[in-house]
């Protein structure tokens, strides 16, 4: 039996608004600037699903994803994370890296437990589709 390569949106991580220094989008490229370094995801592999809709010329965001290993301290990160407002970068199917989110039009993160993982949902809405880094 031969091998497939499957290409799946991947790598996710998120940088908070706070620690944004200059952004900006030239068409479809984003220039960013941040302190600091991201908080990168440990994502079950394949479970990234992102999503646009546009409705009334806004994108409204909702990427899926999965967290394995369902523990008390990583419920407490999850929940500190709730808290605050983020832009999400990742490597689409094709290899390209995006942002998705700006600084005026952040991504809130929401998770639920089911079936020994965390089901997180990234959501927002902006007036662009996801910038190429």
């Amino acid at each position: 039996m031969g091998k497939f390569t499957v290409s799946v949106a991947h790598s996710l991580r998120l940088v908070s608004v706070s620690d944004i220094l200059s952004f900006g989008i030239i068409q479809t490229r984003v220039f960013i600037k941040t302190v600091g370094e991201p908080e990168d995801l440990k994502i079950v592999p394949g479970s990234f699903i992102p999503e646009d809709a546009i409705k009334d010329g806004f994108y409204s965001k909702k990427h899926n994803f999965k967290l394995p290993d369902v523990s008390r301290n990583k419920t407490v990160y999850l929940e500190n994370l709730k808290k605050g407002r983020y832009l999400a970068f990742y490597v689409d199917e094709n290899g390209n890296e995006r942002v998705s989110g700006s600084p005026d039009n952040p991504l809130s993160l929401s998770y639920e437990i089911k079936g020994g993982l965390y089901s997180c949902t990234l959501t927002g809405l902006t007036v662009d589709p996801d910038a190429f880094i």
